[in-house]
């Protein structure tokens, strides 16, 4: 599949960050560092978190294709939500 949308969120404090690293690993992705790449059972994300700037970008880079672009935005949208 082809890459997602990007996801550009604002407003993401250190501590909103941290949050989310600790959701990620929780469900098996490695983030580490303000930015990278992780992959997990076919589907590939990067990010970019600026503490400067408060913001951070997500997207997914590739996944299977039986995943669809909105299922994995949209989880990606209620974990920066829970943080």
């Amino acid at each position: 599949m082809s890459a997602c949308a990007t996801q550009t969120f604002s407003g993401i404090t250190q501590a909103g960050f941290d949050c989310l690293v600790t959701k990620a690993d929780a469900a098996g992705i490695t983030i580490s560092g303000n930015s990278g790449e992780a992959t997990k059972d076919g589907i590939r994300i990067r990010w970019l978190y600026s503490p400067e700037q408060q913001s951070l970008e997500l997207q997914c880079l590739d996944s299977p294709f039986f995943i669809s672009c909105g299922s994995i935005n949209s989880k990606i949208h209620d974990m920066v939500d829970e943080c």
